[in-house]
């Protein structure tokens, strides 16, 4: 078996705290320069996707569907050629390609690309599922989708 793994930034966030943050922005109160970091790994029957980073919806209406707080508070930056369907294509790609999505947690960032590819099976913890759907905690009804 072949796998080529690509990797993508499918997120650009810039929250304050400079050098806190990323350790390489000077300064603690110039914004910081942070990454969605997933995977695109090609299989022989199909690509993987390692989390979704933000989807085509969270670029084009980011009032419906990230939260006010925190838009404000990791700012990101939303650029449709960020998202992982858009570098899909970019690489030649059909984003129907994607035949599993592996999430390693539901926040908005890492899982807002999800409606993205809605022929993927998505693969993520059940306790992870269990707490984004339940939403119990103020933050929680801020950061999960």
């Amino acid at each position: 078996m072949t796998l080529r793994v690509h990797h993508l930034n499918c997120g650009t966030m810039c929250p304050f705290g400079g050098h806190l943050m990323d350790g390489v922005t000077s300064g603690v109160l110039s914004p910081a320069t942070l990454v969605c970091h997933c995977l695109l790994i090609e299989t022989d029957s199909g690509l993987v996707l390692v989390d979704t980073g933000l989807g085509r919806k969270d670029v084009d209406e980011p009032h419906k569907r990230l939260s006010r707080v925190m838009r404000a508070i990791v700012r990101p930056r939303l650029r449709i050629t960020e998202t992982a369907d858009e570098q899909i294509r970019a690489l030649g790609y059909a984003p129907s390609d994607v035949r599993h999505i592996v999430v390693t947690h539901l926040d908005f960032d890492h899982a807002g690309g999800i409606e993205d590819f809605p022929h993927a099976k998505v693969h993520v913890y059940a306790e992870e599922l269990n707490v984004a759907n339940h939403r119990g905690s103020w933050l929680a009804k801020r950061r999960y989708r």
